[in-house]
């Protein structure tokens, strides 16, 4: 597998995101919402998959899914993660990549993993996939949260260190591939195309400001997903796939 050596190129990518995007705690409503998303099919032993600083983790043990385990290979984003979450009995850290931690623990160990905006920094998806194909259990599912469609490609992307936006077809064929069986494959925020358009595509920024973050949370995302949960569209600067291992 290749992921341990993809996530080097992660890992040192993402020690260079602009300033606006390493406050991802502050963007509670947000993963509150991705954690709904997951929790009809998370349960039991659930890895977060790329944990950063733990936004997503925190979320997942507050809606009482099951035990967390925060898998990230940054060993300065592992800190943060041991002094959120040392004394929280529902959850842990594994410092590494998944590869790390199907050899310390071995295949069919865990029954969900999530992994959000995560899978496109790493080189060889594909060999993400079928590696946490192999650490859940039969019957367990993955959910990924993940950024949409090639031509909004920009220097937004460049700067965070993305390889790739995905199309519904490709992430289906790459979970399949990797031996899933699909549940669903859905676009999400929509409301979030214009400006990163804009700014990555015409502006071609490379950083989104701190005050943009909270407004997008604490207003325009509610307003968002309240319409999204009742009308899905048909276009998104994101995709939810989940999908089960037989």
């Amino acid at each position: 597998m290749t992921e341990a050596r993809d996530h080097v190129d992660y890992v040192q990518r993402r020690a260079e995101l602009p300033m606006g995007m390493h406050n991802r705690d502050e963007i509670k409503n947000y993963f509150a919402w991705q954690a709904e998303l997951f929790a009809g099919h998370a349960h039991g032993t659930i890895i977060d998959h790329g944990a950063g600083t733990g936004g997503l983790s925190s979320a997942l043990l507050a809606a009482h899914l099951g035990n967390v385990v925060a898998v990230e290979p940054d060993p300065q984003l592992v800190e943060v993660l041991h002094a959120k979450f040392d004394s929280v009995a529902e959850a842990s850290v594994s410092p590494g990549t998944l590869d790390d931690y199907l050899a310390a623990h071995g295949p069919a160990s865990v029954d969900t993993i999530v992994s959000s905006n995560v899978i496109e920094h790493i080189a060889d998806d594909v060999a993400c996939l079928q590696a946490m194909f192999e650490l859940l259990r039969p019957g367990g599912a993955v959910g990924l949260y993940i950024p949409a469609r090639p031509e909004l490609f920009g220097s937004l992307d460049r700067a965070v260190g993305h390889h790739r936006r995905y199309t519904k077809p490709e992430i289906t064929e790459k979970l399949q591939r990797a031996g899933f069986r699909i549940e669903s494959v859905q676009y999400r925020n929509l409301v979030s195309v214009i400006p990163w358009l804009i700014t990555g595509r015409l502006m071609k920024l490379d950083k989104l400001g701190d005050g943009s973050l909270k407004i997008f949370d604490k207003i325009v995302f509610p307003v968002s997903r309240w319409i999204e949960d009742r009308l899905p569209p048909s276009y998104g600067l994101n995709l939810v796939a989940i999908a089960v291992k037989p």
